[in-house]
């Protein structure tokens, strides 16, 4: 797992962002000079083709703030067990703890389908499916990732979730449900975030600016 540090100047806090499958900090640079990271560091967590992220990088902090976004929320949840970090809060956007489920998360056939057949071309429509109305503000921010990149790390996810003993972060706050999501069904991650506190969004899966802006409970 990678992890870019996009502000860095010694703050007590972390804003600490887990991205999607996919993807890279790019898409997400530009909230590091957004008013919700004003007051803190900010880094983005990618590329989950291994499932460790170094905590030493963490240590400095006396609060880490999590937000993770579709895949990322089913990376953070195994990672953040083995950082023994201070996280204050933590959000989930358009994901969920069982990324691979019939019920619970991606389809089992749709993820296994993305899998055998990745392509440039599928990869293109999965972004068209992801985004929606946000295409434009994506593509101008496209991560640079190769297709054996996102390979390895779809395989990986794969692999990990077919295995279920490992140890797994539940202390979420909120879970935010784009309505119109169409990579995990928005009856799934209903399903899924039962017991935790939800809004629920007429968005899409791919969200501009939600990971980094203030979320209330309406």
């Amino acid at each position: 797992m990678n992890i870019d540090f996009l502000r860095r100047a010694g703050c007590p806090t972390l804003e600490l962002f887990f991205a999607g499958w996919g993807m890279d900090s790019r898409p997400f640079a530009w909230a590091a000079d957004s008013p919700h990271t004003a007051h803190c560091d900010f880094a983005v967590c990618y590329d989950y083709s291994d499932m460790t992220l170094d905590a030493e990088a963490l240590r400095p902090y006396s609060e880490v703030r999590v937000r993770a976004w579709s895949l990322g929320v089913y990376a953070a949840s195994l990672v953040l067990p083995g950082l023994h970090c201070a996280v204050s809060s933590a959000l989930a956007i358009n994901g969920t703890l069982t990324p691979v489920d019939d019920t619970l998360g991606i389809p089992v056939a749709v993820y296994d389908a993305t899998l055998e057949n990745l392509s440039a071309e599928s990869v293109d429509r999965f972004n068209r499916r992801m985004c929606g109305a946000h295409r434009a503000v994506f593509e101008a921010r496209r991560p640079a990732r190769g297709l054996d990149s996102l390979l390895a790390e779809l395989r990986h996810i794969r692999e990990c979730a077919a295995h279920a003993g490992r140890a797994r972060f539940t202390g979420w706050n909120i879970a935010v449900l784009g309505k119109k999501d169409r990579i995990f069904p928005i009856a799934n991650m209903r399903r899924a975030w039962f017991a935790t506190p939800v809004l629920e969004l007429d968005e899409p899966h791919y969200m501009p600016d939600i990971p980094f802006v203030p979320v209330e409970m309406p």
